[in-house]
């Protein structure tokens, strides 16, 4: 038998360290929206699904330091500590001092009193240190984990 013939060709795979340099340098440049929901998993585009809701415990370092320039809704689970209505709207909050309370503005109670566990989603606006508004915001019962 004779000796296999070398190939022609050798072996063209690049190490990698700089395999993994090169898919970094010729990835697509993150956009500035994809940055800002990359820490959030609460927070989504508007009117879309956010990736997990927030509870009261794991909200504060979700929060941005000032409101985005568009419109992001934020999604929080907790027990209701306040719910009331002028007569044409409905004011429900989750959480409480000395940490960040969430206020729900919708146009219906739904029957929710205080102490019900409910899932909040609406325009996220921060009013200040400690408090934060969704407007609009729809609240629904949530399911127990």
């Amino acid at each position: 038998m004779s000796a296999p013939a070398k190939s022609a060709c050798r072996d063209r795979s690049l190490p990698p360290i700089l395999a993994i340099a090169l898919s970094v340098a010729l990835a697509p440049p993150v956009s500035a929206e994809e940055e800002f929901f990359a820490s959030r998993p609460a927070f989504s585009a508007a009117e879309q699904a956010a990736r997990e809701p927030a509870t009261c415990g794991d909200l504060e370092p979700q929060l941005p330091g000032s409101d985005p320039s568009t419109r992001v809704d934020l999604s929080i689970v907790g027990a209701l500590t306040l719910v009331q209505t002028d007569g044409a709207l409905w004011y429900l909050a989750v959480c409480s001092d000395p940490g960040v309370r969430v206020m729900c503005v919708t146009y219906a109670g739904n029957g929710m009193r205080i102490g019900d566990r409910v899932l909040f989603r609406g325009g996220y606006n921060r009013q200040d240190q400690t408090h934060v508004v969704l407007d609009p915001c729809l609240a629904s019962p949530a399911a127990v984990r």
